[in-house]
């Protein structure tokens, strides 16, 4: 049975996520201003709604911040139904005569006008999120540790009513410069719908993840419409290989990698959009408006994905310039509508690029760009990787096939396979003693590999589908019954992607979380396992412990990895932090002078979960005078901690 929770969240999210975006759209682009061969159909319309909404969130989240005005419940709600009071005054007149015509059709004339593309995508886009929402059943909190911090800014943006700059009372911290589109996203969607069913905020993460993972494969939908000529099938396949063929982005869920993520369902939106602006020869102004707020949108929801849309510029306009009209205009427009496209874009995200210079941000990448660092940190960050560690290699050889055929046809989805080669490039140029800026690894090129594969697998297929099209008039109709077989093969194979290695916080340790709540007094500071990561530089932690300032409210001794990139209230935040991790992974805790030391730093618990670490062995604490075990449930235990008189 689905729980109440999940059920009213997964009705709610079209409307929160669609809504805003689609406002927008219907007035800045409504469909009238395209010519009939060129206008967007029913669920590119969607797919730029929602990641225009994604977009507009950070940077209506900005705009509150610089004025000073909070955002709560009755804000967003009051946003969403003018959203749908705009929707309804644009195209209500054409919704309504559109009910009308269906009404007097009958049953065959109206399976006439059903859209074979559009009825295969429907049926994708049900699977894609169907079985994302199978995949996260019961799972309360998210998994890994990026899964923490998220969970921890989206729960700072709600106590605050939006950005911020102190991380109390979770953390010593006292700036925020991280990228903060998609924890602002999961706020809008808890304001919006948190009263109505009662998830709490790990909760409602893990559902957004899953929300925002199905719009990543809908939002290359128009896209790859777009780059194929207008093929909507092309799109369609571009979907299903995004949302059920391949292990990406799905594969998301097991590391809290939801950031990347919510740009990476941005970023084809953006790209089609700044198409829009540069080619549409009328009415520019609304779409170069519709542009930049999407791009500023883009880099305040993640800074590396929004290079990758810059690294997409060059290629698409030598194309432009390749294919337009004579003359020096095909050079001199573009370039100035997206100058124009920069400015807005610019002045958008400006006062955020000026807030960065609190934290350590900037002063940590200028030290990469120098060489600081080690070689094992330098090789972790930017190690290569096989593509088909993370998805099938056969979908790349296909995607090969369908850029060598669009470099035959000279079609514009040629642009994406120049794209990601220079992406890949970029990410590598150290290998050649060339330029590592850190700002592009492979790591991330690889993983958001899905996206060209996609668009090149759905180019491809659909060229073998026109081609047997002019011979068959039936293949429309076997394209759908493929798209849903290959739907169905796709979604059984992605309903066991939850990989429980990654999880930290287990249903035994969120019992545990509820007795430390109930049991131990608010100022109990708890040892928790962790271990030093990037090279050694930074602690995490290694279990539910992590979680303790968030799931119990009470502090523990592993900070938000963030603290590797924040101004802190007390200097040397960062230096005593690890030199802390550092004694207590040198020392044996069973040592009094090593339980004295403990009490001196305000520590009066010891939490072990069941996930467990390298740093705290139960052998140890069990068998220690000092210790006394007052919790031992389901493989958690907690102990006291009782030092020599």
């Amino acid at each position: 049975m689905i729980a109440w929770g999940t059920l009213a969240a997964t009705l709610a999210a079209p409307f929160v996520f669609l809504l805003p975006g689609w406002a927008l759209l219907s007035i800045l682009l409504p469909p009238e201003g395209f010519p009939a061969e060129r206008r967007p159909d029913a669920a590119a319309w969607l797919a730029l709604a929602g990641g225009l909404t994604l977009a507009l969130t950070p940077v209506g989240l900005q705009l509150l911040y610089l004025v000073g005005l909070k955002v709560g419940t009755a804000a967003i709600l009051a946003l969403l139904a003018l959203s749908a009071l705009i929707i309804l005054w644009r195209r209500g007149p054409v919704w309504r005569a559109g009910w009308r015509l269906w009404r007097r059709l009958t049953w065959r004339e109206r399976l006439a006008r059903l859209d074979p593309p559009l009825v295969a995508l429907s049926l994708a886009m049900l699977l894609i999120v169907g079985v994302r929402l199978w995949v996260v059943r019961g799972v309360n909190v998210g998994f890994w540790g990026d899964s923490y911090q998220h969970t921890m800014i989206t729960q700072l943006m709600l106590d605050n009513g939006g950005l911020f700059d102190s991380w109390e009372p979770y953390e010593h911290l006292r700036s925020f410069t991280y990228h903060f589109g998609f924890q602002g996203n999961v706020a809008l969607f808890q304001w919006a719908t948190g009263w109505l069913t009662g998830n709490p905020t790990p909760r409602t993460l893990v559902l957004v993840g899953q929300f925002i993972n199905a719009l990543a494969a809908l939002g290359l939908y128009p896209l790859t419409v777009r780059l194929c000529d207008g093929r909507k099938w092309a799109g369609v396949a571009a979907v299903l290989v995004a949302g059920l063929l391949t292990s990406m982005p799905m594969y998301y869920v097991n590391w809290g990698r939801y950031p990347q993520l919510a740009a990476q369902a941005i970023l084809p939106v953006a790209l089609w959009l700044t198409m829009e602006a540069v080619e549409s020869p009328r009415r520019s102004a609304g779409r170069l408006a519709l542009a930049a707020l999407t791009v500023a949108g883009l880099g305040l929801t993640h800074y590396r994905i929004a290079l990758f849309y810059l690294t997409f510029l060059p290629f698409y306009l030598i194309y432009r310039a390749l294919t337009a009209g004579q003359g020096f205009r095909r050079w001199t427009e573009p370039l100035l509508r997206l100058a124009m496209l920069g400015l807005g874009a610019g002045l958008l995200v400006l006062p955020w690029l000026w807030h960065l210079r609190e934290g350590w941000l900037l002063a940590n990448v200028s030290a990469y760009q120098q060489g600081a660092g080690s070689a094992e940190l330098r090789t972790i960050y930017n190690a290569f990787l096989e593509y088909w560690r993370y998805s099938p290699g056969w979908l790349v050889w296909i995607a090969l096939l369908g850029a060598g055929w669009a470099l035959v046809r000279r079609s514009a989805a040629s642009l994406i396979a120049f794209w990601t080669a220079l992406n890949l490039a970029l990410a590598n140029a150290y290998q050649a003693d060339l330029l590592d800026t850190g700002l592009v690894n492979n790591f991330t090129v690889i993983i958001g590999l899905y996206l060209p594969v996609a668009i090149l697998v759905g180019y491809l297929a659909d060229q073998v589908l026109a081609l047997i099209q002019s011979r068959w008039r039936h293949a429309e109709g076997v394209a759908v019954a493929l798209v849903v077989i290959a739907g169905l093969g796709g979604a059984y194979v992605q309903s066991d992607a939850l990989d429980p290695v990654y999880q930290l916080v287990t249903p035994a340790d969120e019992q545990a979380m509820a007795w430390i709540r109930d049991h131990t007094p608010q100022d109990a500071r708890f040892l928790v396992n962790s271990f030093f990561a990037y090279g050694g530089h930074y602690i995490a932690g290694s279990d539910a412990g992590w979680w303790i300032p968030l799931l119990a409210e009470r502090e523990n001794t592993v900070p938000t990895l963030y603290y590797s990139g924040e101004a802190a209230d007390r200097p040397g935040y960062r230096e005593q932090v690890n030199a802390f991790a550092r004694r207590v992974e040198e020392s044996n805790l069973s040592d009094p002078e090593m339980a004295e030391f403990l009490q001196s730093q305000g520590i009066t618990h010891v939490y072990v979960g069941r996930v467990g670490g390298p740093l705290l062995k139960p052998a140890v604490l069990r068998s220690s005078p000092y210790y006394e075990l007052v919790y031992d449930r389901d493989g958690v235990l907690i102990f006291a901690l009782r030092p020599p008189p």
